[in-house]
């Protein structure tokens, strides 16, 4: 399954998101993201043909079991790359480590993020 990074920090902020409750609103979606309803309604869209989340009419959405097990796969990665930034000498703070992980764990080949 080919996933955009866009897509992936679609999954990612909404698996963050379900964490604190299981059913979420695609309002909360954008708040978190910084991103407008209407986006946030395209992308959902897309998610769900690919299987990975659930929605219903009047906004409340959750992932599937193969959007959680792939978000809980992406986010262990990110994990690994952002405590391997530092290494890099990089002057990066805690969050700006974890973004800059997130960018990367979205772009690069799966390959190399199972050698991690």
């Amino acid at each position: 399954m080919e996933l955009t990074s866009t897509h992936l920090r679609y999954l990612l902020t909404i698996y963050q998101l379900s964490r604190v409750r299981p059913e979420i609103s695609s309002a909360a979606v954008a708040g978190a993201l910084g991103v407008s309803r209407p986006s946030v309604t395209r992308m959902l869209g897309i998610l769900a043909e690919k299987d990975l989340v659930t929605k219903e009419r009047y906004g409340k959405l959750a992932l599937t079991n193969r959007g959680a097990a792939l978000a809980r796969r992406q986010l262990d990665c990110v994990r690994l790359l952002a405590l391997r930034l530092p290494a890099l000498g990089l002057d990066l703070t805690a969050r700006e480590a974890e973004e800059a992980a997130q960018a990367l764990a979205a772009v690069l080949p799966g390959r190399c993020l199972e050698t991690l």
